[in-house]
């Protein structure tokens, strides 16, 4: 392995470690911002374990594509640098690049969605007005009858009282 592939090598595995440290961090906002009888909620622990897996599980990818899976000592300590370099110097640009992210796109998209939602809705709602204010007539009728209905009516032609014996 030559000089220049190992540290092409280390300078990967920093910046594993600082989307590492990204992700854990937009895990925790997310997972933190659910209300808290939700299960993302309560469970938040176990979803950072499985992301924490996940992120181990890609850092060992790029070990592999890059060296073919060969691990140096180096590489857990670039991505702990890679971490700590997240925490000290990168965590404003990244904050500051998520709420422009969350600004310019994901709120633009959620209101479009809550519109497009309200629009169905109210549209189900005149429907349902409209149909209620046609049939409210014969409802009127029904309420008003319904009773009639359910009452047991003599069947003269059947009952002993009104029959003839024949012999």
């Amino acid at each position: 392995m030559t000089l220049s592939l190992q540290f092409f090598s280390l300078l990967l595995m920093v910046f594993s470690g600082i989307l590492v440290g990204a992700i854990i961090e937009g895990t925790r906002f997310v997972t933190g911002s659910f209300p808290r009888r939700s299960y993302v909620y309560k469970y938040r622990i176990v979803l950072e374990i499985f992301v924490w897996i996940a992120l181990g599980l890609c850092s060992f990818f790029i070990l592999f594509e890059v060296r073919d899976g060969v691990w140096r000592i180096y590489d857990p300590l670039a991505q702990i640098v890679g971490i700590l370099l997240y925490d000290q110097l990168f965590q404003p640009v990244f904050r500051l690049v998520g709420r422009i992210f969350l600004r310019l796109i994901i709120q633009p998209i959620w209101w479009i969605i809550c519109f497009i939602w309200l629009v169905v809705n109210k549209t189900f709602l005149l429907i349902w007005t409209l149909i209620s204010f046609i049939f409210k007539p014969f409802h009127f009728l029904f309420q008003k009858t319904w009773h009639l209905a359910l009452q047991k009516k003599p069947n003269i032609r059947y009952n002993r009282k009104y029959t003839k014996k024949m012999k």
